[in-house]
This record gives structure tokens, C-alpha cells and sequence, in this order.
């Protein structure tokens, strides 16, 4: 995607890949050659693998209307399970492909909602779309770590939501960086995470960390 507002300035070559400039359609005055900053709002994305042995299991989108006014960013970081049966034909993939798409769309076309009503609403979908071929009580169900943010809005607000460990960072206008962060994981007993099986008691469950799985009453929990 390209645009142009009144300040333009070229994107060097090298910075070009995983980049995008994005203004409001109101600022274009003739069709884009190359890429161009807009001097709004610059996004790049990009994930990898955990491991090469493994399919990327994270997932990240944003989301920009066509009006140029707010949007949505979110990001998942797919739990890889140890070997053997996690209960669910589909996989971390699956899951985190699912569950994206239904953020995106919902923290988009639902600003009525809530990023917890969103974050709720899109793990119920989920879990319904593989209810009927999969074990969703089990403890290793694919699930994922949440980071869910929007803006935009009559005050042009910032709503953000962060779910198990991974990390928002917020950068002020005076350019200071701060973190938001769920330190649930963080404060457990490293012994008491040694095994799969003592993380497993401890995952989605009181006293424990919480993940995005099956169980839409976890989005409280963000």
C-alpha cells in the first residue's frame, strides 16, 4: 500500500520490504510510483519460526480503514506443545490463523464491543469451528498469547489488550517507551515450570498463567 500526504519523502530502497505508509485516501493527489512516507503512520510486520523443524505458529495483522481514521494491530504468539496428542487434528497454525482473522475482524466492525468482548467473542468462534473434531478440554488444545490493540474513535482513543507473555510497547509523544505486560508466567516458581506435565497444572487455571485456547471466559483475564 502507498500513499502521499503534503510532506513526502522518499523510502530508501533497502527500508522498502515489510513496509507500509499509510495516510488518508484525502491526501493523494496522483497515482503512487514507488513507495512513498505519509508522514501518518509507518508499519512493519514480520514473523519466523521458533524453530526451522516447525511451521510458523505466530500470527500478526493490522488492520486500516479505507478512511484513514483508527485501526487494529494484533498479534499472537502460538504455544508450541511437546510431542505427542494435544487432543485437536487442526494445530497451533490453524488455531492462530482462526483466532487473527477473528480479532481483526471483530476489533474492527464491532467498536461497540470491548477488547476483552472482542478478545471473548473470537476464541467462542474459534473453538466452535472445531468443536465437533477435536478435544477442547484438553489441557494442550492450541492456544496462543495475545496482544490486541485499537485506536481511533471520536477522542481518537488507544484501547490495548495483553493476554500471557507477550509484550505492547507504547511510545508517548515525549518518546518515552513503556510496557504492558502480564507477569502471571514470570512470577511462578521456575520449578514449578520444569516439567510439561506441572506447567500443565498450572495452565488455565487459578494461581497459574492464562492463555487464549478454548475457554471464551479467559478474555477477563487480558
Amino acid at each position: 500500500m502507498c500513499a502521499r500526504s503534503f510532506a513526502q519523502s522518499p523510502i530508501r530502497g533497502e527500508a522498502r520490504r515489510l513496509t507500509c505508509w499509510y495516510g488518508p485516501i484525502a491526501v493523494l493527489r496522483k497515482p503512487c510510483e514507488g513507495l512513498m512516507q505519509t508522514g501518518f503512520m509507518r508499519i512493519e510486520l514480520a514473523t519466523s519460526p521458533g524453530s526451522p523443524e516447525r511451521p510458523n505458529e505466530d500470527w500478526v495483522s493490522v488492520a486500516l480503514p479505507a478512511s484513514g481514521q483508527g485501526g487494529t494491530v494484533v498479534a499472537l504468539d502460538g504455544v508450541t506443545p511437546p510431542s505427542g496428542d494435544a487432543g485437536c487434528v487442526h494445530g497451533v497454525p490453524w488455531f492462530t490463523a482462526r483466532l487473527g482473522g477473528s480479532l481483526v475482524e471483530l476489533s474492527g466492525s464491532r467498536r461497540d464491543l470491548t477488547l476483552r468482548e472482542v478478545l471473548a467473542e473470537a476464541i467462542r468462534r474459534t473453538a466452535d469451528a472445531h468443536r465437533d473434531t477435536c478435544d477442547l478440554s484438553h489441557v494442550r488444545t492450541p492456544q496462543a498469547t495475545v496482544v490486541l490493540a485499537r485506536w481511533g474513535g471520536p477522542e481518537q482513543e488507544v484501547e490495548y489488550l495483553v493476554l500471557s507473555d507477550s509484550t505492547l510497547l507504547l511510545q508517548s509523544p515525549d518518546g518515552s517507551v513503556s510496557a504492558v505486560l502480564d507477569d502471571r508466567l514470570d512470577r511462578l516458581p521456575r520449578e514449578a515450570l520444569r516439567t510439561h506435565a506441572s506447567a500443565d497444572a498450572l495452565r488455565n487455571s487459578e494461581g497459574g498463567f492464562f492463555t487464549a485456547a478454548a475457554d471464551p471466559a479467559v478474555a477477563v483475564r487480558a
